[in-house]
């Protein structure tokens, strides 16, 4: 069992250790070292998982804002989005009810970017006919553009508290891979003055920051065993990493102060996870 549970973790490392964090080098020797530890625990037998799963997750996520930086006027707001990522993972039951996951996902990474504030007088939008519809400037902008690819590594422990029912504790690494790669976005909103005049009013702009970017996430839940040993599971996910997926600025014009400043587009995101694990070579046995 050892020797196939570090050929999978090394596998997948492969691919994270070539970013050169640091970070994500003291994670995985970390994690490397719980995992030692747990494979050591041969004496005691798993009274809960006695095989290994193939797991189905799906999960409704709450994305964090944007990280906004002003200069001059505080005009620029972003608000939480919902998204959601699908993923398929192996779970290695390993002993004392420790199991190590891994897999592959799907993820959509969204991000909203609004404003709404009085037109000055003196501006451009309060002149020509159409200065009635202008009192108020106001935009409110979500985007679901960028696809990513998740491969997950974590460590679980299962806390068994009567015969068919758990809870679940769970922490570990992501390595996201950014789809549509190297990519860039604009926006701009242009208003009519009049029949021969546009002004601009807002005008933003993103850029990757890199393909590969690592995460890492916990979690906590309670699950249900069935008789065939196939578990139903529902997690409350914390998910954060240091690294932003896109960084760009934004800039008002035709207004008779400054504001513009820097913007930065997270894969932060808190959400629940609802699981369904296939035990692998299933068996008679009755549990503990």
């Amino acid at each position: 069992m050892v020797p196939e549970v570090y050929h999978i973790i090394k596998l997948y490392l492969g691919k994270v250790m070539e970013q050169h964090h640091i970070k994500a080098g003291v994670t995985i020797m970390l994690l490397l070292f719980i995992t030692n530890i747990l494979l050591g625990q041969n004496k005691i037998k798993s009274n809960f998982f006695e095989k290994d799963q193939i797991i189905f997750t799906i999960s409704p996520l709450l994305y964090d804002n944007l990280d906004i930086g002003y200069w001059g006027e505080k005009i620029l707001k972003s608000k939480f989005t919902f998204s959601g990522e699908a993923t398929i993972l192996y779970h290695k039951n390993i002993k004392n009810n420790f199991g190590i996951n891994i897999g592959v996902g799907l993820g959509l990474v969204p991000y909203n970017i609004h404003y709404f504030f009085k037109a000055p007088s003196n501006s451009i939008f309060q002149t020509g006919p159409y200065k009635k519809f202008y009192e108020y400037l106001d935009d409110n902008h979500y985007d679901y553009v960028q696809f990513i690819w998740v491969l997950p590594l974590s460590a679980q422990k299962i806390i068994k508290y009567n015969k068919n029912n758990y809870y679940n504790l769970e922490g570990g690494i992501k390595l996201n891979r950014v789809i549509a790669y190297p990519y860039e976005i604009t926006t701009d909103n242009i208003y009519v003055i009049n029949d021969t005049t546009e002004a601009l009013l807002f005008s933003s702009y993103l850029t990757d920051t890199q393909k590969y970017i690592l995460s890492y996430f916990f979690k906590v839940g309670i699950g249900h065993i069935t008789k065939k040993r196939n578990i139903f599971q529902i997690n409350a996910v914390l998910h954060f990493s240091f690294t932003k997926i896109g960084i760009g600025y934004y800039e008002f014009q035709n207004l008779p102060y400054e504001s513009k400043g820097q913007i930065g587009w997270n894969i932060n995101y808190i959400g629940l996870e609802f699981v369904y694990g296939l035990s692998l070579f299933k068996d008679n046995k009755t549990r503990d």
